[in-house]
């Protein structure tokens, strides 16, 4: 009994003699390799796909955005705005119904049929163009001024207050045989003051002098000692070469506004130029005493005070010009003939060294 029981135990316990002898070294080794391999094989055909996928992504990426430049640059662009924008509260309050219209809304054109209409949407577009032009003018765009003050004319042939800045848009532009000949049958209730001396500035940058005259005399018979006006006719006359005119013009205009100190020193030169040194040293003095620090201003005062026979005041002259400028300015001053009566004075003689000094410094 303990027999069959001790077999019974190694049966159960006993091991396949043939599977254990199929599990070898050699065997092991070889499925392993196999094992490896096929890894290798996975790993591999993972690598192609992936890079497959990648390159194909890139590509469409590629593609789309291209597909998406080509219909941008397919795309016409956009017309600009050709109507400006104004503001409105650069406009009066009264004329801000033009900001409900279209630029077209003032045209002038019809059909040339019948009456030229006249009517409240007749008005309304020579309104338009009115306001749209006072704009422009406003700006300086005096093409476009001249142009809407055109189109209210051509709407309303009778419309008063538009010949005037119409005029004044046409000078701007250089038309000013256009401007002179619109102004002919312009209203005397549109020529006040101011408009008329500013056609008188402009028939002098014209030179149409006779008119210019005419429009200034106009304005200061309106404003007497008007100094704008006073101004352009001594420049008028100026031009003319009416002299004593000239002078009384500069003369008025100067009461009015003595602290312009350009029209001085246009005065004094003018003086100069026709020989009136006693009035020209008068205006050089008044001026060298505000202005201070401008070397010509001396040079000439010298030159007058020469001319006058004050040597002594020439040399002061000179002296202070030669400390505002340098000294070949100087020498060249005073080399001039017109010195020749001072050359043989102490103080002149020392001036002279000087300035030459310094210039040989230099």
């Amino acid at each position: 009994m303990e027999t069959e029981r001790r077999q019974h135990l190694q049966d159960i316990y006993a091991t396949d003699q043939s599977a254990r002898d199929d599990f070898t070294p050699q065997v092991s080794s070889e499925m392993m390799e196999e094992r490896k391999r096929e890894v290798r094989r996975h790993q591999l055909t993972s690598f192609v796909l992936g890079a497959t996928v990648l390159v194909l992504g890139v590509a469409l990426v590629y593609v789309v955005i291209r597909e998406y430049m080509d219909i941008l640059q397919a795309q016409t662009a956009p017309e600009t705005i050709q109507q400006e924008y104004i503001p409105r509260y650069s406009l009066p309050t009264e004329s801000q119904w033009v900001m409900d219209f279209s630029r077209n809304y003032g045209d002038p054109k019809w059909d040339g049929e019948g009456e030229r209409p006249f009517n409240a949407t007749w008005l309304k577009k020579a309104s338009f163009n009115v306001i749209l032009a006072e704009q422009a003018l406003e700006t300086r765009k005096y093409a476009e001024a001249a142009e809407y003050y055109q189109n209210a004319l051509e709407i309303l042939p009778e419309l008063e207050g538009v010949k005037v800045p119409l005029a004044m848009a046409y000078f701007q532009l250089g038309k000013n045989m256009e401007a002179l000949k619109l102004m002919e049958d312009a209203a005397n209730a549109d020529l006040t003051f101011d408009v008329l001396n500013n056609l008188g500035a402009a028939c002098i940058k014209a030179e149409a002098y006779a008119k210019g005259e005419q429009y200034l005399k106009r304005s200061l018979e309106l404003k007497p000692a008007y100094a704008e006006a006073l101004k352009n006719m001594a420049i008028l006359y100026k031009k003319q070469n009416k002299e004593a005119e000239a002078c009384s013009a500069y003369e008025q205009y100067l009461d009015q506004r003595p602290n312009d100190t350009d029209a001085r020193y246009d005065f004094a030169l003018y003086l100069t130029k026709i020989g009136n040194w006693e009035l020209a040293g008068e205006q050089l003095r008044t001026l060298t005493a505000e202005v201070t620090d401008v070397a010509n201003l001396y040079f000439v005062l010298a030159r007058v005070e020469n001319k006058l026979g004050n040597g002594e005041a020439a040399v002061a002259a000179l002296q202070r010009g030669v400390q505002l400028t340098d000294p070949k300015l100087a020498m060249a001053w005073m080399s001039e003939e017109e010195f020749d009566l001072l050359r043989n004075e102490q103080e002149f003689q020392s001036l002279m060294k000087y300035v030459e000094k310094g210039r040989s410094a230099k």
